[in-house]
């Protein structure tokens, strides 16, 4: 029986995969054609399960010999005397490749010798003299190499395209997580004016980046038509909105669904949500060292002022909004945003997690006999952490237009450890960071607890008004009675010893609404 997966490309025999084809429409002509071509996306979203798809595909046809060759074996480092060194290294990858998934007929010979830095010419100009039908190559992660080794695979394809097909590959595509044209290779040497020429044809990654609604649909429908376990039409939907079609995410958030539910058992918009949470509480991503990325600051200048939704987001420099699309931490689309709520929840989960792992007090104490988080004590313990030690866990973080919203979101993630879900609301232009607390209780329905957090900085007046609306509107979207207002005083004019109160007040409409000023 067949499974999901997110541990690398998928098996057609043993995971659930989508076809080639309508992920890369433009292929199919520009192979055809003749073209070499450049194909990027974000790491993870399936390139190499796609192209493996479509070499199978190709070669399976009978018109020509399609191979997919991981290049990352090649990855070496920028000193000229490595370069030698990823020729090698990427032949025998092609090699092995070869040797996997084509036939004997249609495999290279042994590869002549040759001087350093045409060995890729020579080798590819001997396969394709040998075999019997024109050659497609699909080179897998291409900007694994770096510096002089990347520029002379790129020069002797460039030499070679003109042999093309008797001597040597018909069409050539480039994967990449970075657009060749643009990106300086090597320490700025290589530039758009100088990519080698037949290199000139970039494919739409558009249907790279994500799965549409009916593509994510038909995944989990294999899954039903195997397993007799079907997703009603509200899982569907929070699947969407938890993956916005991420391939990654989706195949990772059916796994920890199937391995939760017992088939035949029909998975539930709750089921859906649980999973999620699972995968932000492991710290699941398709991104590579998610966390130590956020610290980076071309990334910081996008996300934080996405965190404290503020408007000048639009300032950012377009490279940087650029390299966060790029690393699929951004929608590939205006505005600019976090998509999907797995990553929304991720991200100020991992910038909190400092504070998460500083809190001493224990959990335990918050919560009655029946399970319900006692809000009150919670907000009390929290004032005295943030008199405590607000202002120096504010200062260690590099967000400093949000650093007190982390501190108390980080408490938040320890209070509910093991025991609920922390989700939170932002985006440009909002003002604040909205907050829902859900606490399961068993067989009785979940405690929800709202919460707005808003800072008020030098000559900002209203803030407190302003989040109490805020409030309202949040509790009338979740039909709650009682909600928190938290406003972080973030003006030098007040010691800080006196600025730390709670007190209740009232909403226009008469509920009841705790507030910390801090």
């Amino acid at each position: 029986m067949r499974t999901f997966t997110a541990e690398g490309p998928c098996d057609p025999l043993r995971h659930h995969h989508l076809p080639a084809a309508p992920r890369l429409p433009e292929a199919r002509g520009l192979i055809d054609e003749g073209s070499y071509f450049l194909l990027r996306s974000p790491r993870r979203t399936g390139k190499t399960t796609t192209l493996l798809a479509l070499a199978a595909e190709l070669s399976r046809e009978g018109r020509y010999a399609a191979l997919c060759v991981p290049c990352a074996v090649g990855e070496t480092s920028s000193d000229a005397t490595r370069a030698q060194v990823a020729e090698e290294a990427l032949l025998a990858s092609l090699r092995l490749a070869a040797e996997h998934d084509l036939p004997p007929a249609l495999r290279p010979p042994v590869f002549p010798s040759s001087a350093e830095g045409t060995r890729i010419l020579t080798a590819l100009d001997a396969w394709a003299r040998a075999c019997p039908r024109p050659i497609v190559l699909f080179l897998d992660d291409i900007d694994a190499l770096r510096g002089p080794s990347l520029r002379s695979v790129l020069g002797q394809l460039a030499a070679g395209f003109s042999r093309r097909p008797a001597a040597f590959p018909w069409s050539v595509a480039l994967s990449s997580e970075i657009d060749l044209r643009d990106e300086r290779l090597g320490g700025g040497e290589l530039s758009r004016a100088g990519l080698p020429g037949p290199f000139d044809i970039a494919v739409s990654t558009e249907a790279m980046r994500r799965f549409t609604e009916d593509e994510t649909r038909a995944l989990y429908a294999q899954h039903a038509a195997e397993t007799g376990q079907r997703f009603d039409e509200p899982a569907l939907r929070a699947a969407l909105v938890a993956t916005a079609g991420h391939p990654f995410l989706v195949q990772a958030l059916g796994r920890e669904i199937a391995r939760g539910v017992e088939p035949p058992a029909p998975v539930t918009a709750d089921h859906v949500e649980e999973a999620a949470a699972r995968l932000v509480q492991k710290g699941v991503t398709p991104i590579d060292n998610l966390a130590a990325l956020l610290a980076d600051e071309r990334v910081r200048r996008v996300i934080e002022p996405l965190l404290a939704g503020r408007v000048d987001v639009a300032a950012a420099r377009a490279e940087d909004v650029d390299h966060a699309r790029d690393i699929g931490l951004l929608a590939p689309d205006a505005p600019a945003r976090i998509e999907g709520g797995i990553h929304r929840a991720l991200v100020p989960r991992l910038l909190a997690s400092g504070v998460e792992r500083v809190v001493s007090d224990d959990p335990a104490q918050l919560f009655g006999g029946e399970g319900r988080l006692d809000m009150a004590l919670l907000l009390d313990r929290f004032a005295a952490f943030y008199a405590a030690h607000g202002e120096a866990l504010s200062r260690a973080t590099a967000y400093e237009a949000i650093a007190p919203e982390l501190v108390l979101l980080g408490y938040l993630h320890r209070a509910l450890h093991g025991r609920g879900r922390v989700v939170c609301d932002y985006g440009v232009g909002r003002g604040r960071v909205d907050v829902l607390l859900s606490i399961p209780l068993g067989d009785a329905p979940a405690q929800r607890e709202a919460l707005v957090l808003v800072s008020r900085r030098k000559g900002e007046r209203g803030a407190k008004k302003r989040g109490l609306g805020w409030l309202e509107v949040a509790l009338d979207r979740l039909q709650l009675q009682e909600g928190t207002l938290v406003l972080f005083d973030r003006r030098k004019s007040a010691p800080r010893h006196s600025r730390i109160r709670m007190r209740q007040l009232r909403t226009a409409k008469g509920r009841i609404a705790r507030f910390l000023r801090a």
